[in-house]
């Protein structure tokens, strides 16, 4: 397709405000994406303040962009304004220094490490539902990510912040919360092209990594084989900084328990709304006899996992995917030059009915019986894919598995208060929180 053709078929500026008026008066980035895919198949073009935008909406696409391109791209603006968080992380960092930051980071996330993990989530979960009460009201998004914040910290980091979970997630809240700004806001894909560094955002969380970093200089032990020993002698052999052990310590302490937090507190919401997938639910935990599962046992859990499985499909954590493009690259018919912004959104991709008939319907069995096959490749994104995919996939399907396992064979919950918004921020989260009732099963 020739250039003149192609520029014909970008949606400018004021035919964009048109279109989306209704869902930016309501800060309803949901509805913008919605809005703009209706009626397209394969991707829609855009400009956006000078730049060409484009987002798309087809799987085989989606997996050319993230996969097969993947060295023409970089991070999109979302993810380069949490650089004010996370700094020169493993979420942020591009090129050489992604890609050693994973082969550091990677041992942590093997078979091995993965066992004993399962241990640590099993007996985190027990205590966390230990501290609940028959009739009590709780907040479930502060509750999960109360809970995965200190199996990330047992588990990947080597220390204990259980009783400072509170303080450590309320910093971290006022952090995320600015960067939720643009989404909210109903700029999705230009960002601020002249975004200046700000100061550190969440500066007791800083200090708490630096704390942490330093008593472990002290305390060397080679038997830990956490992350932080991992990193710690590769800054001894001058491979990394004392900056960059600093920010791929943040990158996991935030983004370790951010995705899973979020995807367990839908669960619960979806749950909730649904007594006959509830009950199949604690049937199987229930099988388990009284005893919390083990690593061995979680091949075993297919209705939990099927559970997680759908409710990231509603509620993809990672609604949306952006790259900016280091070199001109067509895609369905569209010409894009370098520095063009190019998006793949899971929340589109996962309710499109090509791929997930009845897509609103909370229905776990679509990963049990064939409907599972006939999911094309890249339809479904919940950890991304190619070279940037997240590299805690594994950690993170055990972890929300055996947690959900252990909480629903001991509770049940029921919704508190009306309809529950989402929040599009970095990541997808109900609005003001899940506020929700527990009953005791036992």
């Amino acid at each position: 397709m020739s250039p003149r053709r192609a520029d014909r078929r970008w949606i400018g500026p004021t035919r964009l405000m048109l279109m989306t008026r209704r869902a930016r008066r309501d800060q309803d980035a949901g509805a913008i994406l919605r809005r703009l895919a209706r009626g397209a198949d394969t991707a829609v073009g855009l400009t956006v303040r000078g730049r060409r935008v484009l987002l798309v909406l087809d799987p085989q696409l989606a997996g050319e962009l993230l996969a097969r391109h993947a060295a023409d791209t970089v991070k999109g603006p979302g993810v380069q304004l949490t650089r004010d968080l996370l700094g020169e992380g493993l979420l942020t960092s591009e090129g050489d220094d992604h890609r050693r930051a994973r082969r550091l980071v990677a041992p942590a996330f093997s078979p091995r490490r993965l066992e004993a993990y399962a241990t640590t989530f099993a007996t985190s979960a027990a205590a966390h539902a230990d501290g609940w009460r028959d009739g009590q009201r709780v907040d479930m998004a502060q509750e999960m990510a109360t809970l995965t914040l200190a199996m990330v910290s047992r588990t990947l980091l080597g220390i204990d912040l259980a009783d400072q979970a509170p303080e450590v997630r309320a910093d971290l809240e006022a952090a995320l919360a600015r960067f939720g700004g643009s989404a909210t806001q109903g700029d999705l894909f230009g960002g601020d092209r002249h975004h200046q560094p700000q100061p550190r955002s969440a500066p007791a969380v800083h200090q708490l990594v630096d704390r942490i970093i330093e008593e472990r200089r002290r305390e060397r032990s080679d038997e830990r084989g956490d992350v932080i020993s991992a990193l710690l002698t590769s800054s001894e052999a001058g491979a990394l900084t004392d900056a960059e052990v600093h920010d791929h310590v943040m990158t996991l302490l935030m983004a370790g328990h951010e995705t899973t937090a979020n995807a367990l507190t839908w669960t619960w919401h979806l749950l909730a709304a649904h007594p006959v997938v509830a009950a199949r639910l604690h049937a199987e935990a229930d099988a388990l006899g009284g005893r919390t599962p083990a690593f061995a046992d979680v091949p075993a859990l297919t209705y939990a996992r099927a559970v997680i499985s759908e409710a990231m499909r509603l509620y993809p954590p990672a609604w949306i995917v952006g790259r900016t493009l280091t070199a001109d690259l067509t895609l369905a018919g569209y010409d894009l030059p370098a520095g063009s912004l190019a998006a793949v959104s899971p929340l589109l991709l996962h309710h499109d009915p090509r791929w997930f008939p009845d897509p609103e319907a909370f229905d776990p069995e679509r990963w049990l019986d064939e409907r599972r096959d006939d999911v094309p490749r890249y339809a479904y994104l919940p950890f991304g894919t190619g070279p940037r995919a997240c590299i805690g996939e594994q950690f993170a399907w055990i972890e929300a598995i055996i947690t959900l396992t252990v909480l629903a064979s001991r509770w049940s919950a029921t919704a508190a208060r009306g309809p529950v918004t989402p929040q599009y921020r970095v990541t997808l989260r109900p609005a003001g929180g899940l506020e929700m009732t527990m009953h005791a099963r036992r």
